[in-house]
Protein backbone atom coordinates (compact mmCIF):
# COMPACT_ATOMS: atom_id res chain seq x y z
CA UNK A 1 0.00 0.00 0.00
CA UNK A 2 1.22 3.51 -0.73
CA UNK A 3 0.75 6.36 1.67
CA UNK A 4 0.34 9.98 0.64
CA UNK A 5 1.73 12.60 2.96
CA UNK A 6 1.78 16.37 2.96
CA UNK A 7 4.76 18.53 3.94
CA UNK A 8 3.44 19.16 7.45
CA UNK A 9 3.67 15.47 8.19
CA UNK A 10 -0.05 14.69 8.03
CA UNK A 11 -0.67 11.13 6.95
CA UNK A 12 -3.10 9.84 4.41
CA UNK A 13 -3.53 6.15 3.77
CA UNK A 14 -4.85 5.04 0.43
CA UNK A 15 -7.76 2.94 1.57
CA UNK A 16 -9.86 3.59 -1.48
CA UNK A 17 -11.39 0.61 -3.17
CA UNK A 18 -14.02 0.90 -5.82
CA UNK A 19 -16.26 -1.39 -7.86
CA UNK A 20 -16.98 -0.80 -11.54
CA UNK A 21 -20.30 -0.74 -13.29
CA UNK A 22 -21.01 -1.99 -16.78
CA UNK A 23 -22.29 1.40 -17.84
CA UNK A 24 -19.13 3.15 -16.68
CA UNK A 25 -16.90 0.59 -18.38
CA UNK A 26 -18.77 1.05 -21.64
CA UNK A 27 -18.55 4.84 -21.36
CA UNK A 28 -14.79 4.89 -20.80
CA UNK A 29 -13.60 2.03 -22.95
CA UNK A 30 -15.91 1.60 -25.92
CA UNK A 31 -14.06 4.18 -28.02
CA UNK A 32 -10.72 2.54 -27.26
CA UNK A 33 -11.63 -1.10 -27.84
CA UNK A 34 -14.76 -1.25 -30.01
CA UNK A 35 -13.42 0.74 -32.97
CA UNK A 36 -15.53 1.36 -36.05
CA UNK A 37 -14.75 -0.98 -38.92
CA UNK A 38 -12.96 1.74 -40.92
CA UNK A 39 -10.72 2.59 -37.96
CA UNK A 40 -9.93 -1.08 -37.43
CA UNK A 41 -8.74 -1.41 -41.01
CA UNK A 42 -6.62 1.73 -40.76
CA UNK A 43 -5.01 0.62 -37.49
CA UNK A 44 -4.70 -3.09 -38.27
CA UNK A 45 -0.96 -3.21 -39.01
CA UNK A 46 0.34 -1.17 -36.02
CA UNK A 47 -2.12 -2.89 -33.68
CA UNK A 48 -0.93 -6.31 -34.84
CA UNK A 49 2.68 -5.32 -34.27
CA UNK A 50 1.84 -3.99 -30.82
CA UNK A 51 -0.01 -7.17 -29.91
CA UNK A 52 2.95 -9.28 -30.95
CA UNK A 53 5.28 -7.21 -28.79
CA UNK A 54 2.95 -7.48 -25.79
CA UNK A 55 2.82 -11.25 -26.28
CA UNK A 56 6.62 -11.36 -26.29
CA UNK A 57 6.87 -9.47 -23.00
CA UNK A 58 4.18 -11.66 -21.47
CA UNK A 59 6.10 -14.77 -22.52
CA UNK A 60 9.22 -13.43 -20.81
CA UNK A 61 7.59 -12.14 -17.63
CA UNK A 62 5.32 -15.14 -17.11
CA UNK A 63 8.36 -17.33 -16.56
CA UNK A 64 8.57 -15.59 -13.17
CA UNK A 65 6.14 -16.93 -10.57
CA UNK A 66 4.35 -13.63 -9.76
CA UNK A 67 3.45 -13.23 -13.45
CA UNK A 68 2.48 -16.84 -14.24
CA UNK A 69 -1.23 -16.05 -14.49
CA UNK A 70 -0.53 -13.69 -17.38
CA UNK A 71 -0.11 -16.72 -19.66
CA UNK A 72 -3.84 -17.39 -19.53
CA UNK A 73 -4.93 -13.77 -19.14
CA UNK A 74 -7.08 -11.77 -21.51
CA UNK A 75 -5.09 -8.64 -22.49
CA UNK A 76 -7.04 -5.50 -23.34
CA UNK A 77 -5.08 -2.76 -25.12
CA UNK A 78 -6.23 0.86 -25.15
CA UNK A 79 -4.63 4.21 -25.93
CA UNK A 80 -3.27 5.89 -22.83
CA UNK A 81 -4.47 9.47 -22.89
CA UNK A 82 -4.46 12.05 -25.70
CA UNK A 83 -1.25 12.56 -27.65
CA UNK A 84 0.92 10.26 -25.54
CA UNK A 85 1.75 7.59 -28.16
CA UNK A 86 1.42 5.14 -25.29
CA UNK A 87 -0.90 2.27 -24.48
CA UNK A 88 -2.30 0.65 -21.37
CA UNK A 89 -2.53 -3.13 -21.39
CA UNK A 90 -4.87 -4.58 -18.77
CA UNK A 91 -4.69 -8.29 -17.96
CA UNK A 92 -7.82 -10.00 -16.68
CA UNK A 93 -8.55 -13.58 -15.73
CA UNK A 94 -12.05 -14.89 -15.05
CA UNK A 95 -13.29 -11.31 -15.01
CA UNK A 96 -10.75 -10.09 -12.45
CA UNK A 97 -7.88 -7.67 -12.92
CA UNK A 98 -4.55 -9.40 -12.33
CA UNK A 99 -2.05 -6.96 -13.79
CA UNK A 100 -1.15 -4.29 -16.31
CA UNK A 101 1.66 -2.83 -18.38
CA UNK A 102 2.30 0.53 -20.01
CA UNK A 103 3.79 0.53 -23.51
CA UNK A 104 5.41 3.51 -25.24
CA UNK A 105 6.02 4.03 -28.94
CA UNK A 106 9.61 4.70 -30.01
CA UNK A 107 10.52 6.89 -32.99
CA UNK A 108 12.12 3.96 -34.82
CA UNK A 109 8.74 2.21 -34.95
CA UNK A 110 9.39 -0.17 -32.08
CA UNK A 111 7.77 -0.28 -28.65
CA UNK A 112 9.22 0.07 -25.17
CA UNK A 113 7.96 -1.43 -21.94
CA UNK A 114 7.29 1.20 -19.28
CA UNK A 115 5.92 0.40 -15.85
CA UNK A 116 3.95 -2.76 -15.13
CA UNK A 117 2.32 -4.35 -12.14
CA UNK A 118 0.50 -7.26 -10.56
CA UNK A 119 -2.43 -7.48 -8.19
CA UNK A 120 -6.18 -6.86 -8.18
CA UNK A 121 -5.95 -3.08 -8.51
CA UNK A 122 -4.51 -2.24 -11.91
CA UNK A 123 -3.46 1.15 -13.14
CA UNK A 124 -6.61 3.01 -14.23
CA UNK A 125 -8.74 0.25 -12.78
CA UNK A 126 -12.28 0.87 -13.95
CA UNK A 127 -13.55 -1.63 -11.39
CA UNK A 128 -12.39 0.74 -8.67
CA UNK A 129 -13.38 4.16 -9.99
CA UNK A 130 -17.00 4.29 -8.83
CA UNK A 131 -16.26 3.32 -5.25
CA UNK A 132 -13.36 5.76 -5.09
CA UNK A 133 -15.51 8.69 -6.10
CA UNK A 134 -18.43 7.67 -3.90
CA UNK A 135 -16.28 6.77 -0.88
CA UNK A 136 -14.50 10.13 -0.98
CA UNK A 137 -17.81 11.98 -1.24
CA UNK A 138 -17.09 13.45 -4.66
CA UNK A 139 -20.32 12.04 -6.10
CA UNK A 140 -23.30 9.95 -5.14
CA UNK A 141 -24.32 6.54 -6.46
CA UNK A 142 -26.92 8.25 -8.65
CA UNK A 143 -24.29 10.43 -10.34
CA UNK A 144 -22.09 7.61 -11.62
CA UNK A 145 -23.73 7.58 -15.04
CA UNK A 146 -23.25 11.32 -15.40
CA UNK A 147 -19.45 11.42 -15.29
CA UNK A 148 -16.92 11.69 -18.09
CA UNK A 149 -13.43 10.40 -17.32
CA UNK A 150 -10.17 10.74 -19.21
CA UNK A 151 -6.77 9.19 -18.59
CA UNK A 152 -3.78 11.52 -18.25
CA UNK A 153 -0.32 9.92 -18.19
CA UNK A 154 3.08 11.59 -18.14
CA UNK A 155 5.08 9.29 -15.87
CA UNK A 156 4.23 6.84 -13.06
CA UNK A 157 3.82 9.61 -10.50
CA UNK A 158 2.00 11.92 -12.86
CA UNK A 159 -0.72 9.47 -13.84
CA UNK A 160 -4.26 10.59 -13.19
CA UNK A 161 -7.95 10.26 -13.85
CA UNK A 162 -9.53 13.54 -14.96
CA UNK A 163 -13.16 13.13 -13.94
CA UNK A 164 -15.91 15.58 -14.88
CA UNK A 165 -19.23 15.61 -13.03
CA UNK A 166 -21.43 18.39 -14.35
CA UNK A 167 -19.44 21.59 -13.92
CA UNK A 168 -16.98 19.99 -11.48
CA UNK A 169 -13.67 18.39 -12.45
CA UNK A 170 -11.70 16.14 -10.11
CA UNK A 171 -8.23 14.67 -10.47
CA UNK A 172 -7.46 11.29 -8.89
CA UNK A 173 -4.27 9.26 -8.83
CA UNK A 174 -4.46 6.50 -11.44
CA UNK A 175 -3.11 3.82 -9.09
CA UNK A 176 -4.18 4.74 -5.56
CA UNK A 177 -7.33 6.71 -6.47
CA UNK A 178 -6.35 9.41 -3.98
CA UNK A 179 -7.70 12.83 -4.93
CA UNK A 180 -4.85 14.97 -6.26
CA UNK A 181 -4.27 18.63 -5.32
CA UNK A 182 -4.22 19.82 -8.94
CA UNK A 183 -6.56 21.23 -11.54
CA UNK A 184 -6.27 21.45 -15.32
CA UNK A 185 -4.21 24.69 -15.43
CA UNK A 186 -1.80 23.37 -12.80
CA UNK A 187 -1.42 20.03 -14.58
CA UNK A 188 -0.75 21.78 -17.87
CA UNK A 189 1.76 24.11 -16.24
CA UNK A 190 3.61 21.24 -14.59
CA UNK A 191 3.62 18.73 -17.43
CA UNK A 192 2.82 20.42 -20.75
CA UNK A 193 6.39 19.98 -22.00
CA UNK A 194 6.90 16.54 -20.48
CA UNK A 195 6.90 13.28 -22.40
CA UNK A 196 6.84 9.65 -21.23
CA UNK A 197 10.19 8.46 -19.91
CA UNK A 198 12.07 6.28 -22.38
CA UNK A 199 15.04 4.76 -20.63
CA UNK A 200 16.69 1.41 -21.17
CA UNK A 201 14.61 -1.10 -23.11
CA UNK A 202 13.56 -4.42 -21.64
CA UNK A 203 15.72 -7.24 -22.97
CA UNK A 204 14.43 -10.66 -24.08
CA UNK A 205 15.16 -12.27 -20.71
CA UNK A 206 14.92 -11.61 -16.97
CA UNK A 207 18.03 -12.39 -14.93
CA UNK A 208 16.67 -12.00 -11.42
CA UNK A 209 13.49 -11.18 -9.51
CA UNK A 210 13.63 -10.32 -5.81
CA UNK A 211 10.55 -9.58 -3.70
CA UNK A 212 10.70 -8.92 0.05
CA UNK A 213 8.11 -8.74 2.81
CA UNK A 214 5.76 -5.75 2.92
CA UNK A 215 6.37 -3.04 5.51
CA UNK A 216 5.00 0.33 6.58
CA UNK A 217 6.89 3.17 4.89
CA UNK A 218 5.94 5.40 7.81
CA UNK A 219 7.63 3.31 10.49
CA UNK A 220 10.39 5.87 10.04
CA UNK A 221 10.32 9.32 8.43
CA UNK A 222 13.89 9.85 7.25
CA UNK A 223 12.87 12.47 4.68
CA UNK A 224 11.57 14.65 7.54
CA UNK A 225 14.54 14.11 9.85
CA UNK A 226 16.86 15.15 7.02
CA UNK A 227 18.77 11.91 6.82
CA UNK A 228 21.00 11.50 3.80
CA UNK A 229 19.24 9.78 0.89
CA UNK A 230 20.31 6.28 -0.05
CA UNK A 231 22.63 6.30 -3.12
CA UNK A 232 20.26 4.31 -5.33
CA UNK A 233 22.07 5.40 -8.48
CA UNK A 234 24.65 2.80 -7.45
CA UNK A 235 22.76 -0.26 -8.69
CA UNK A 236 25.02 -2.72 -6.88
CA UNK A 237 24.44 -1.04 -3.51
CA UNK A 238 20.72 -0.91 -4.20
CA UNK A 239 20.50 -4.60 -5.07
CA UNK A 240 22.68 -5.56 -2.10
CA UNK A 241 20.37 -3.76 0.31
CA UNK A 242 17.26 -5.32 -1.16
CA UNK A 243 18.88 -8.75 -1.36
CA UNK A 244 19.51 -8.50 2.39
CA UNK A 245 15.83 -7.73 3.02
CA UNK A 246 16.50 -4.31 4.54
CA UNK A 247 13.77 -1.66 4.12
CA UNK A 248 14.01 1.11 1.57
CA UNK A 249 11.58 3.92 0.83
CA UNK A 250 10.93 5.94 -2.30
CA UNK A 251 9.80 9.54 -1.84
CA UNK A 252 8.69 11.97 -4.53
CA UNK A 253 6.75 15.25 -4.78
CA UNK A 254 5.55 15.56 -8.39
CA UNK A 255 3.17 18.38 -7.47
CA UNK A 256 5.57 20.32 -5.27
CA UNK A 257 4.80 20.88 -1.60
CA UNK A 258 1.10 20.07 -2.07
CA UNK A 259 1.57 16.30 -1.80
CA UNK A 260 4.28 13.80 -1.01
CA UNK A 261 4.29 10.14 -2.01
CA UNK A 262 6.19 7.70 0.19
CA UNK A 263 6.16 4.11 -1.04
CA UNK A 264 7.81 0.97 0.36
CA UNK A 265 10.45 -0.49 -1.94
CA UNK A 266 9.99 -4.25 -1.70
CA UNK A 267 12.25 -5.61 -4.41
CA UNK A 268 13.47 -5.38 -7.97
CA UNK A 269 13.56 -7.15 -11.31
CA UNK A 270 16.79 -7.13 -13.34
CA UNK A 271 16.74 -7.82 -17.06
CA UNK A 272 19.59 -9.52 -18.91
CA UNK A 273 20.73 -6.22 -20.45
CA UNK A 274 21.09 -4.60 -17.02
CA UNK A 275 17.80 -2.73 -16.85
CA UNK A 276 16.47 -2.65 -13.29
CA UNK A 277 12.81 -2.17 -12.41
CA UNK A 278 12.04 -1.32 -8.79
CA UNK A 279 9.09 -3.02 -7.08
CA UNK A 280 6.94 -0.65 -5.03
CA UNK A 281 4.07 -1.69 -2.78
CA UNK A 282 1.22 0.46 -4.11
CA UNK A 283 -2.18 -1.26 -3.98
CA UNK A 284 -0.39 -4.27 -5.43
CA UNK A 285 3.17 -4.55 -6.71
CA UNK A 286 4.19 -1.85 -9.16
CA UNK A 287 7.42 -2.24 -11.16
CA UNK A 288 8.93 1.05 -12.34
CA UNK A 289 12.27 1.50 -14.14
CA UNK A 290 14.93 2.67 -11.70
CA UNK A 291 16.06 5.43 -14.06
CA UNK A 292 12.54 6.88 -14.12
CA UNK A 293 12.37 6.91 -10.31
CA UNK A 294 15.77 8.58 -9.98
CA UNK A 295 14.61 11.39 -12.27
CA UNK A 296 11.87 12.52 -9.91
CA UNK A 297 12.53 11.36 -6.36
CA UNK A 298 14.85 10.04 -3.66
CA UNK A 299 15.37 6.77 -1.83
CA UNK A 300 15.73 6.56 1.95
CA UNK A 301 16.69 3.77 4.33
Amino acid sequence: MIFLKSRNGSRLRSSLRFAATVALSALLWSSAIALPASAEVAAAEPQSKLERQVESWVATLSKQKPFQDWQAADPQIAALGPGTHSWLVLFTKEGRDIGYMVVHAVTDGSFQLGEYGIGPYSLYSLQQLKRSLVYSGLLSEDEVGLIAAAKQYVHPFAAAWEVRVGEHVYWLDAKTAEQLPVDKPQWTSLFSDASPFLGQAASPAVDELKLNELFDAYERLPWLTKEAPFPAEDAKKLQKRLDSGKPLRYVTEPFGDAMLYAAPVIGYQRWSNGRIDIALDMEGTRFIPLDALLEGGLFYR
